[in-house]
């Protein structure tokens, strides 16, 4: 029986940009299909589950992304295209964050699309 993963990257799948038609697939929805896609083959996949969330609070700012893991600061992001340069770029980050000891994420270390748009950083839980 394999561990599961310990780290998580939570994306919204119901984001969508201001002056979307309510009845329009949701922005959020296809950069969480996007993203796992890449992630049902992604080798990281053992260390970081996704998780397609219902709603971040993240409205006014689409898309919103997310990092959690044990002991490390979570990060919220939000401003993201449903792209396929931004789910690459969500694993990479994802990576980063798992590989890191504290889990802090410098600005210019983070792939292109992750350089802005960070909402939060949330430090860990006190035990």
């Amino acid at each position: 029986m394999s561990e599961l993963p310990s780290h998580t990257l939570h994306i919204c799948v119901t984001c969508r940009p201001k002056g979307a038609p309510p009845d329009a697939v949701r922005d959020g929805r296809l950069l969480y299909e996007a993203v796992a896609a890449l992630h049902a083959e992604w080798p990281g996949r053992d260390q970081i589950a996704l998780n397609g969330v219902e709603c971040m609070s993240g409205c006014d700012r689409a898309c919103t992304v997310a990092l959690s893991g044990p002991g490390k600061p979570s990060y919220l992001f939000c401003d993201k295209a449903p792209t396929p340069e931004t789910a690459e770029a969500a694993l990479e980050l994802a990576a980063q964050y798992a590989a890191s000891d504290t889990g802090v994420l410098m600005r210019g270390d983070r792939p292109g699309p992750f350089r802005s748009g960070i909402l939060a950083k949330i430090p860990p839980a006190v035990l």
